[in-house]
């Protein structure tokens, strides 16, 4: 009987830990997202650039990957987008440095840093092959380059993302 409930004790345990946590207790969230009948509006301001998912008659997707803050560190918190558009009859597809503008892909860290808007991709490749309707295995590995002059200084950056997973639509 003691072996019993040492098990169903343990087994108790096992099945209430939060699997999400990693060592630090920190938790991450990832988002693959297509919209369908969707465009991407790029605009600027004195604050930089941003991207904006309006109507359209394209394929916009859209990624977020978020790694919740610390509750004991201000600005332990950041969010990666990434962001780009095809055209609605999109099968499989490659897309690279040459194609990144005429895809609109923008990359964005949101974090206590010193560039938080959007910065379209320099560098790397996406790889999507359809797996059924409005659905796509993604992959990337993407990176926006950037260079920022402050008064008589200049700050060079690289934003950098890789990951992959199943778009579709929400």
């Amino acid at each position: 009987m003691k072996k019993f409930s040492l098990l169903l004790l343990l087994s108790i345990i096992l099945m209430s830990c939060d699997k999400s946590d990693d060592a630090t207790g920190r938790k991450e969230s990832v988002e693959y997202i297509v919209h369908e009948n969707s465009a991407l509006k790029i605009s600027e301001n004195d604050f930089g650039t941003f991207v904006e998912i309006v109507d359209g008659d394209q394929l916009v997707f859209e990624y977020i990957f978020t790694e919740a803050s610390t509750p004991e560190i201000a600005d332990s918190g950041y969010t990666h987008y990434l962001y780009f558009e095809m055209t609605s009859e999109t099968e499989d597809f490659t897309i690279t440095s040459a194609e990144f503008e005429s895809s609109n892909t923008y990359l964005r860290l949101s974090c206590f840093c010193p560039v938080t808007d959007f910065r379209r991709a320099t560098s790397g490749k996406i790889t999507a092959q359809k797996i059924g309707n409005l659905k796509w295995n993604i992959s990337f590995d993407v990176a926006a380059d950037f260079t920022i002059n402050g008064g008589e200084e200049e700050f060079s950056e690289s934003i950098e993302f890789k990951d992959s997973g199943i778009f579709q639509p929400q």
